[in-house]
């Protein structure tokens, strides 16, 4: 690594209307991600609710979608995007008109599931200019994705724009919980070699971000550590801009860290 070399990674918030987008925002969010926290880790939220996000986002920030479970139903998934961008070319002039990029789980596609042709055809459907987001969970045994290792191939056979580690089920353990740090960081530097963003989430708060900040990831999301009354309730301004703060002193105290060590070492 070298010196200086362990930047901010940028913050995601995730929101399901356009008042918590606005409460993300006014954090200080660099990325808004649209969700229904209620239909799962990577639950869906109504077409309008996105087009109603993306018009109160506009030019703000970018902004992601989760489109839920592959395993939902390819058919489902596909009607689902195109009514999505209608609601989003009906949403008026303000809107930046599609998502950065979509991400689709991949609980329950462990086995006898065609998941990589399938997400090829998705990204074959995708309107110029947004991406696809490749999803590890961490807790991939005990919901049947597939293993990172077969992820990280289709994100380099994909172009993805991004991976993902997250976990599936929220009422487990945080990431830091399933996976280790030495693991998280091999899954890192095979995203990069990919050519893939490498984003980290999975119930992540203040007390995690010491150890997040040194695997060098380029987006950390959260949603739960923004949130009064946890995941399912609303998105406040003041928890944005503290987790922000403390991402922001984590990283440097990183930088400074890897810094004493080259010292000690030349």
């Amino acid at each position: 690594m070298k010196r200086g070399s362990v930047p901010r990674p940028a913050l995601l918030v995730s929101v399901r209307s356009p008042a918590e987008a606005a409460a993300a925002l006014a954090g200080g969010a660099d990325v808004i991600d649209v969700k229904d926290p209620a239909a799962g880790s990577l639950g869906a939220a109504a077409p309008s609710v996105c087009g109603d996000i993306a018009e109160a986002v506009g030019q703000q920030a970018p902004w992601t979608m989760a489109c839920g479970e592959l395993a939902d139903g390819l058919d489902r998934l596909a009607a689902h995007l195109a009514a999505t961008w209608q609601s989003l070319q009906e949403a008026g002039p303000a809107t930046r008109p599609f998502p950065l990029a979509i991400k689709v789980g991949l609980a329950g596609c462990e086995r006898g599931r065609p998941w990589r042709r399938q997400l090829a055809e998705i990204a074959h459907q995708l309107p110029a200019g947004v991406g696809q987001v490749v999803v590890i969970y961490a807790d991939a045994a005990s919901c049947g994705a597939p293993p990172a290792a077969e992820v990280l191939e289709a994100a380099f056979e994909l172009r993805a724009m991004a991976v993902l580690v997250d976990t599936f089920n929220k009422q487990s353990d945080g990431l830091l919980g399933q996976q280790s740090l030495s693991q998280l960081q091999a899954w890192r530097m095979h995203a990069a070699a990919a050519g893939c963003r490498f984003v980290v989430a999975g119930k992540l708060g203040l007390e995690d971000f010491a150890a997040v900040a040194t695997l060098g990831a380029d987006i950390i999301a959260v949603r739960s550590a923004v949130c009064s009354h946890g995941r399912s309730g609303p998105v406040v301004p003041q928890l944005v801009r503290r987790v922000r703060e403390g991402l922001i002193a984590s990283t440097a105290g990183a930088l400074l860290s890897e810094t004493e060590n080259m010292e000690k070492r030349s």
